[in-house]
């Protein structure tokens, strides 16, 4: 049975969501794990029951809150409304799309109000539209695809007795914009880099939704008045491996260090005997290439505020000659940290405060965990599901503990190995966390992914 909001109004709960620190609605600002809860209050307060709102994704509920005309929020609530008979007699296009696919519909975008259907819309037609407004401006989808997709989660609908027809066409439901939502977010992306009348194609591959935002920043960085950038995101959200990749689109060599102990790790040294050793900063500074010092607020303030002299100068003395080096044309510096330098919090507990001319002097990118790429990476959508679904439970009960990605990489590759749903979770995603934290996660999972996870992994063994 749905819970009721807390809120008499949407409008109290969007005005408390923002109190809170969810984005303006409107600016397209991504919703996050730490504002998903937020959001989650004005959906049920908007009519969305619970048990709906907490099987959303990042991407849906950001295309939720920052549709303005209701259109998301309705065609949410169509699909909650599903009737048995849309299950006992779906449409015919379903089994006729595929031979006869229907050509597909201008995407919807969110600046113009999105158009209203004047009928109820049959099942296929109900799913075209969820699916446009849920992915805005995203690369075509394969609609034989989705309807395949939608007539084997109808077709085991209708076989399953223990629950009623209308729980079973909302479970359905989900599970058919899960794997749509595979389709459209893992589809690769063609890149073009242009600088100065010279162009870059990159070879498409599955790409965060924010690298095209690091590309521009990092280019925008390079002009004399432009900021460095600073990527601030959790742990394993791929700041590092976004760095590279920027990197290799600009055609320069890639550096980089971990947490700076101090000075002499970033500037050099010279050892007892007078020879001078160099580091990744001095040769990216010299010789060009982009430089990422990851885990700023875990390194030593001297070896920041050494950094910090060489931005603000263009220019640096090094221990090994006394004239000043100058910044090369090509010096591309960014600098990554888990927390926005204003000390630890629940999570990193080792992070240091950054003093605010350090924080002045770049440029700063929220760097997030993408769901779509990261379940496009794993491979294994049932433990992906799983993964994600304890993480934002995690978020929601301010349970410190850390779920990243790697959990989800790395689990999937133990199932592949053949080793028990059990063992896996222990290893890749509790990791130690007690047994009290680790059953407030899981009883806020949903059954139907807990279900999937636990199901036992079919391996293919090539015939002898």
């Amino acid at each position: 049975m749905a819970r009721r909001s807390k809120f008499a109004t949407p409008q109290d709960a969007e005005k408390w969501a923002r109190m809170k620190g969810a984005p303006l609605r409107g600016s397209n600002i991504p919703i996050t794990s730490a504002t998903r809860g937020l959001v989650r209050f004005w959906l049920t307060a908007s009519g969305i029951p619970s048990e709906v709102a907490v099987t959303l994704t990042l991407d849906q509920m950001s295309a939720a809150w920052h549709d303005t005309t209701g259109a998301a929020l309705a065609l949410l609530q169509t699909a909650r409304d599903a009737t048995p008979a849309d299950i006992i007699n779906p449409s015919p296009i379903i089994t006729e799309q595929k031979d006869n696919p229907m050509p597909m519909q201008e995407p919807i975008i969110f600046d113009r109000p999105a158009p209203r259907p004047a009928q109820p819309l049959d099942q296929d037609a109900r799913m075209k539209a969820l699916l446009e407004i849920l992915n805005p401006q995203t690369p075509a989808l394969d609609e034989a695809a989705v309807l395949e997709i939608v007539a084997r989660n109808m077709g085991a609908t209708i076989s399953a007795a223990t629950t009623s027809a209308t729980e079973q066409a909302r479970l359905a439901l989900a599970d058919v914009l899960e794997e749509a939502r595979a389709i459209v977010n893992g589809a690769p992306r063609v890149l073009r880099i242009e600088i100065k009348d010279r162009i870059t194609p990159l070879a498409a591959a599955p790409r965060h939704p924010l690298f095209d935002a690091l590309l521009t920043l990092v280019i925008c960085g390079r002009e004399p008045q432009g900021l460095p950038v600073m990527l601030v995101g959790p742990a394993g959200s791929g700041k590092t491996t976004a760095c590279k990749h920027a990197a290799e689109a600009l055609g320069l060599p890639f550096f980089t260090n971990g947490a700076l102990t101090g000075a002499h790790e970033l500037m050099g040294y010279k050892d007892a005997a007078g020879t001078y050793h160099s580091t990744p900063f001095r040769a990216a500074f010299e010789h060009g290439g982009v430089y990422l010092m990851d885990e700023m607020d875990r390194s030593d303030p001297s070896a920041v505020l050494s950094l910090n002299s060489a931005l603000a100068n263009g220019f640096a003395a090094f221990p090994d000659q006394p004239e000043p080096v100058q910044a090369h044309a090509d010096f591309v510096p960014v600098v990554a940290a888990n927390t926005y330098g204003r000390g630890a919090d629940r999570l990193y507990i080792g992070a240091n405060q950054l003093d605010a001319s350090t924080l002045d002097r770049f440029a700063v990118l929220s760097w997030d965990y993408d769901e779509a790429l990261e379940r496009a990476l794993a491979g294994d959508d049932a433990w992906t599901a799983y993964v994600q679904a304890a993480r934002a439970a995690a978020s929601d009960l301010k349970i410190r503990h850390v779920i990243s990605p790697r959990a989800t990489m790395g689990g999937a590759v133990m199932r592949r190995g053949g080793l028990p749903f059990d063992m896996v979770a222990d290893s890749a995603l509790w990791k130690g966390l007690d047994r009290e934290q680790r059953e407030r996660i899981t009883a806020k999972i949903p059954d139907r992914i807990a279900n999937r996870a636990q199901a036992p992994v079919i391996h293919a063994v090539a015939a002898e």
